[in-house]
């Protein structure tokens, strides 16, 4: 197995232990919202954190997801023209695409990076409910995100020029 063949290994890797990892999140909501319905029709004693729980866990789950999904090839792709053409025209057309989405993602990191680092530098708290919990964590989940769907898509892109090129690295699904 080639170095590149352990990288492409590794990082399929990471990107299948997030998404197993952050899909036991949706147990985390279920309880949560399941507390909250009991409290609030059972005792009429509704909360004033779960909401706000619940959507900072689902936003968390949702981009983190993405990187399990991105390893798959799940996102939305438009495929009626595109496997009409031979498998080194696809691979070209997604080495192109590849590394103008890396761009793309390069430029997203380093503004999710800014935002998450003001929202460390200033502590913030929501505004949103009385409880006012912290959440320059859950700011910090976004460039996290990015960065590993750029390592995906480098991966991504490792496997589209070694198809280009005829060789026999890219890891099956």
């Amino acid at each position: 197995m080639t170095r590149l063949s352990q990288y492409l290994a590794l990082q399929n890797k990471v990107s299948e232990w997030v998404g197993k990892s952050v899909s036991w999140m949706c147990l985390a909501m279920i309880a949560v919202l399941g507390y909250e319905v009991a409290a609030r029709y059972l005792f009429n004693s509704p909360t004033s954190w779960a909401h706000e729980s619940t959507t900072m866990l689902y936003g968390t789950f949702c981009i983190l997801a993405g990187v399990y999904t991105h390893r798959y090839h799940g996102h939305v792709r438009s495929e009626v023209i595109y496997n009409l053409f031979p498998l080194r025209v696809r691979a070209l057309m997604d080495c192109l695409t590849g590394i103008l989405g890396l761009v793309v993602l390069a430029v997203f990191f380093e503004i999710t990076f800014r935002y998450a680092a003001d929202s460390w530098a200033i502590k913030e708290v929501s505004s949103k409910s009385t409880w006012a919990p912290i959440i320059y964590p859950f700011k910090s989940v976004l460039p996290l995100a990015v960065a590993l769907m750029i390592l995906q898509s480098f991966a991504h892109l490792i496997e589209n020029i070694a198809r280009l090129c005829g060789a026999d690295i890219a890891q099956q699904d």
